[in-house]
């Protein structure tokens, strides 16, 4: 039962993060921004962008978690690898001008590593259920 709740609780969470990622990735349509528009779109973009994707990914992961507790634990075991790289990878990834004309855009990046963390996630939820 306290698995439950802690996923819960994270499931909560996640969910007014992706929130909140929301509101500062939209922030001209909440009327964020008034006086230097540009540069301040561009801050909040940097933050919402990744803060959307990443806790949407994490909120798909905890309700399916929530109806099957005993996986937590084997994928506590992947997260605690996969999620700081994915972080690091959202806080360093450059800019589209940064000389390369190949490169995805930030936003890209940030959705294939979201879908990618959902898929293994529940590969590795489902697998564990297949172990017990």
């Amino acid at each position: 039962m306290k698995t439950k709740k802690i996923t819960f609780l994270l499931l909560v969470v996640s969910l007014f993060g992706s929130f909140a990622g929301y509101i500062l990735t939209n922030s001209l349509v909440f009327g964020f921004c008034l006086h230097d528009q540009y540069s301040c779109r561009e801050l909040l973009n940097n933050i919402g962008d990744p803060l959307f994707y990443g806790m949407s990914a994490l909120s798909v992961v905890f309700l399916i978690l929530l109806f099957t507790p005993q996986a937590f634990s084997a994928w506590k075991k992947f997260a605690k690898w996969f999620i700081p790289i994915a972080t690091l990878i959202f806080i360093f990834y450059p800019d589209p001008g940064s000389g390369d004309l190949f490169s995805p855009y930030p936003e890209q990046v940030f959705r294939f590593i979201s879908v990618f963390y959902v898929i293994a996630s529940i590969f590795v939820i489902f697998k564990s259920l297949g172990k017990k």
